[in-house]
């Protein structure tokens, strides 16, 4: 995946459901050595400005109560994180999407159909204008959960997204698939 990004392409742009997963991410990225910036930063230095704009490493947390104030949570209304993962494929500076797809009784019927358009279209937009966008999703869940954690993982999967069902092993391959890019 890293030899089919082109060197303009150097940023993760993170859009996850909720806040423990965003910031395991950001912390993952931290490790490796890379500057992440967040509505909900782990650093407060690391607080975007406005939240609807990234600036190179960003990972947000779109079920943050900015994002949710008399709104239904994303969790279960993937609405806002759609729209969101449209707006980072069009930024031909970012090489990875990294997302996250919670399964349970308090997650959609489907989270992974849910965002499994968005992860094609995504993937389209660069293609057309000639990049390689990787798709990067872990799926916290079980085979237990009435979802069903292999018909998620196919889905996702079908969608052109690298799946992974560990959070810390999917931000570690995005963060891997940057590192030495930004320089």
């Amino acid at each position: 995946e890293k030899s089919k990004l082109r060197a303009t392409q150097k940023y993760v742009r993170g859009v996850f459901s909720g806040g423990t997963l965003c910031y395991q991410a950001q912390q993952v990225l931290r490790d490796v050595g890379l500057s992440v910036r967040s509505n909900e930063p782990l650093i407060k230095g690391m607080k975007l400005q406005d939240s609807s704009l990234s600036v190179e490493h960003t990972l947000i947390d779109v079920g943050a109560n900015e994002f949710t104030e008399g709104k239904p949570h994303p969790m279960v209304d993937s609405t806002k994180r759609v729209e969101r993962i449209l707006t980072e494929a069009e930024d031909p500076q970012v090489a990875v999407l990294l997302l996250d797809c919670v399964l349970g009784y308090v997650a959609a019927e489907d989270p992974a159909g849910d965002i499994a358009t968005a992860i094609s279209d995504a993937k389209r937009i660069a293609k057309q204008r000639g990049d390689n966008l990787v798709v990067v999703v872990s799926v916290c869940g079980t085979e237990l959960d009435h979802q069903g954690l292999e018909a998620q993982v196919q889905s996702l999967e079908e969608a052109g997204a690298t799946v992974f069902t560990s959070a810390f092993q999917a931000a570690r391959f995005a963060a891997l698939l940057v590192t030495e890019r930004e320089r």
